[in-house]
């Protein structure tokens, strides 16, 4: 894992440089200029990204169309399945898993880095494979999942998942549907008791104590909600990624609870996969994603996200400092989760929440 917290944002990052921020990214003559479909977040996300593609477009001609996400990442996959090979996509912004459940589906072209230079600064464990080692995924931004909470709406700090059984937290929790970071939720829970990925019940028991007493307020699908939620103070206490969470924390003091004694912050990352298509549409999209993973595009992409940057050269800001870890915290504050697995055990665990959490949430 890289040293986030060491790197610092660089100032005045702008748009203004266009061919030096390309990376190749230029038409040459053999080349036309095509119209890409690309599915981005929303919020944050998507703001960033149109901001960035106003001087992308006016380089290179390519015109960008945008669809967000529906729904957690995963939902994507759903979406495509029964359309394919008949879909309008040529880009996809997700998370490792979501990747996964892609390569699986052979839906995905590889990147080399050789067609895309940018990807020669980017560290070789934070792309996604497949089974013959081939690059999968052009990654942008190191990102996290944690427990957290607003300072000013509770009343002393919390030390211990095992205090938001308190009274004080009834109808106080934020957390997110098991499908939506591919069931961390679960597997934060169960490593509070003693659990794992494949030994997920001590999460299924945590679980359900909160929902009998009262204690989850919101269950959200998306980063927008989850946003909306903290921001409104209709919740005080969550578990999501450091993405979302960085945009509540410009307006409201908020702590991030990636040390914790008896649990862990989950690290992944986010970026962008090529979808298959024809060769003019594939160029285009690899020379779109290019442009995204180049140094300072990079760091200007993760700044408003909250994000660090996955290029070696870039910077991430100063606001997720406190945040990530040093490398000698990774052994005992940090996990990586096995996404492949908890891809396989997802749509068991959403099934699941559907018999025997939500009614416990309707009482």
């Amino acid at each position: 894992m890289m040293p986030l917290d060491r790197r610092r944002f660089l100032v005045g990052s702008g748009l203004g440089a266009t061919a030096a921020l390309l990376g190749g990214a230029r038409l040459t003559p053999a080349q036309a200029a095509e119209q890409l479909m690309v599915v981005q977040w929303g919020a944050a996300w998507i703001d960033v990204s149109r901001k960035i593609v106003e001087t992308y477009t006016k380089e290179t001609g390519d015109k960008i169309a945008w669809e967000l996400h529906a729904g957690g990442a995963m939902a994507i996959v759903a979406k495509i399945r029964p359309q394919w090979p008949n879909v309008g996509y040529n880009l996809i912004s997700a998370w490792d898993p979501v990747f996964q459940a892609m390569i699986k589906e052979d839906w995905l072209e590889p990147v080399s880095l050789d067609e895309m230079p940018a990807l020669k600064d980017i560290p070789p464990a934070f792309f996604q494979k497949d089974a013959a080692g081939r690059l999968m995924s052009v990654p942008l931004s190191t990102s996290g999942a944690f427990w957290g909470y607003r300072e000013d709406l509770v009343d002393k700090p919390i030390e211990s998942v095992e205090q938001l059984l308190e009274p004080r937290f009834k109808g106080k929790l934020c957390v997110p549907y098991p499908v939506n970071l591919t069931g961390l939720l679960m597997l934060t829970l169960a490593m509070q008791r003693g659990g794992n990925e494949r030994n997920i019940e001590p999460g299924w028991a945590l679980l359900k104590e909160l929902a009998q007493r009262g204690q989850i307020g919101r269950v959200i699908n998306n980063n927008s909600e989850f946003i909306n939620a903290m921001s409104s103070g209709e919740t005080s206490v969550a578990f999501f990624n450091i993405g979302a969470w960085t945009q509540v924390r410009k307006n409201f003091p908020t702590k991030i609870l990636s040390r914790l004694a008896d649990n862990r912050g989950f690290l992944f990352n986010e970026g962008f996969a090529i979808v298959k298509s024809d060769k003019d549409k594939v160029a285009a999209s690899k020379r779109f994603a290019n442009y995204f993973a180049t140094p300072a595009i990079n760091e200007m992409y993760n700044l408003p996200l909250g994000e660090g940057p996955t290029n070696s050269k870039a910077k991430p800001g100063d606001d997720i400092a406190d945040v990530f870890y040093k490398p000698d915290e990774l052994a005992r504050y940090a996990y990586i989760a096995d996404f492949a697995y908890m891809a396989s055990q997802v749509d068991l665990w959403a099934k699941r929440w559907e018999t025997e959490i939500t009614p416990l949430l309707r009482t």
